[in-house]
């Protein structure tokens, strides 16, 4: 089976050492979703979770989504609740592994590999504790059977993770700009060095952009456009009614004091969409705190409504939105088709292209690769500045 992901090319071109233009080139098979047709529901969305090395979760209970639609399935609340669970964890965890992997890098120092080697079992544990019997993706619901013990257990381990990274509660860090500011002034973790490294060489708010932000239930035309894709185009190059969106943790979070603050300051520049990934680990832990504790027992197993019909599924992924689109034909699938979220951001007319616009310095690859890593791409990218005066 062929991985669904790939690759980004981010190449630079300058004219009197100014970016003239920004060539944004992907090699993502965004049709490989093809090879799903003609499968039976369960099936599909079994192996699905396994075909992505990022966001499996995410794949996953979108595809569930979809299918579910199509077939007329309306699963109970608490199986959406257990799904929510899910999907806060791998975001939880995602962001965590972004920010321990990628920013010392950015900062020209040595990743730990074992800060961020617990967080992927976490993930699976959660499946676990949730769904014994790992149905967790079956149409209708698995057998849900919350362990709370290990559900606190794996709480108990995100906490330790983000309050090492905050050095004590995040949301004393978050809650207003002034602690914030003092946080980052004087605190030694890889995100304070970070953001106060974005202060110190005056580049808070490159990449700023006019706000052009996904709204909340996802384009008013996205089931339309995924039907009438039968190329690929639109999933390669999205937009709405000629807009294309900025999609992430910044679009989900746009009225928290904090990032209010920073957006004052900065706009949606570097510090407020780095940020955004600290806000959103925050409330994702409090909110999992609050959902675990009402978590309850279903058998699951509801019967199919329907074996014709077309389905939408929508899910808010660490990296932004997140579509899957399908056709059930006499109970088989057919028609898949996935948008992921960095075809939003990476699009050539995307918060990305348009951020780098008109930059110049000697640092422009650095600050490439920056501006590339506050947007999160779920794959490798490679950037080239060519064209210095």
């Amino acid at each position: 089976m062929v991985p669904l992901e790939s690759g980004l090319s981010i190449s630079l071109h300058l004219s009197e050492d100014r970016v003239e233009r920004v060539e944004i080139t992907s090699n993502r098979p965004v049709q490989a979703s093809a090879m799903l047709d003609g499968r039976p529901p369960a099936q599909m969305l079994a192996l699905l979770p396994t075909l992505y090395s990022l966001c499996g979760t995410a794949q996953g209970l979108a595809g569930l989504e979809a299918v579910e639609n199509a077939a007329g399935i309306a699963a109970p609340a608490a199986q959406r609740m257990a799904r929510h669970v899910l999907c806060l964890v791998e975001v939880l965890a995602e962001h965590a592994a972004s920010v321990l992997r990628d920013w010392p890098v950015l900062l020209g120092e040595a990743m730990d590999p074992a800060a961020v080697k617990p967080l992927r079992p976490l993930v699976a544990a959660t499946r676990k504790a949730l769904y014994p019997a790992g149905d967790w993706t079956a149409p209708g619901g698995g057998r849900l059977a919350p362990d709370r013990r290990a559900l606190d257990e794996i709480l108990r381990r995100f906490d330790e993770i983000l309050s090492r990274l905050f050095a004590g509660p995040p949301e004393e860090r978050l809650d207003g700009y002034a602690d914030f500011h003092a946080w980052v002034a004087h605190g030694d973790s890889v995100a304070t060095r970070l953001l106060r490294r974005l202060d110190g060489e005056g580049i808070a708010s490159f990449g700023r952009t006019a706000p052009c932000m996904m709204p909340e239930a996802g384009p008013h035309d996205l089931d339309r456009r995924l039907a009438g894709d039968c190329g690929g185009s639109y999933r390669s190059h999205p937009q709405c009614d000629g807009r294309v969106f900025e999609t992430g943790p910044l679009s989900r979070h746009p009225r928290h004091p904090l990032l209010a603050a920073l957006a004052a300051r900065h706009g949606n520049g570097l510090s407020t969409r780095f940020t955004a990934r600290l806000v959103e680990m925050a409330t994702a832990l409090r909110e999992l705190e609050d959902l675990v504790q009402d978590l309850c027992d279903d058998s699951g197993g509801l019967a199919m409504g329907r074996t014709d019909g077309t389905g939408l599924g929508q899910v808010d992924a660490a990296r932004g939105l997140l579509a899957h689109r399908v056709e059930l034909r006499e109970g088989l699938l057919q028609a898949y088709r996935i948008l992921a979220p960095t075809e939003w951001n990476f699009h050539p007319q995307g918060p990305l292209a348009l951020g780098l616009m008109g930059a110049s310095g000697l640092d422009l690859e650095w600050r490439t690769a920056l501006l590339a890593a506050s947007l999160d791409p779920c794959v490798p990218y490679r950037i080239q500045v060519t064209g210095h005066a």
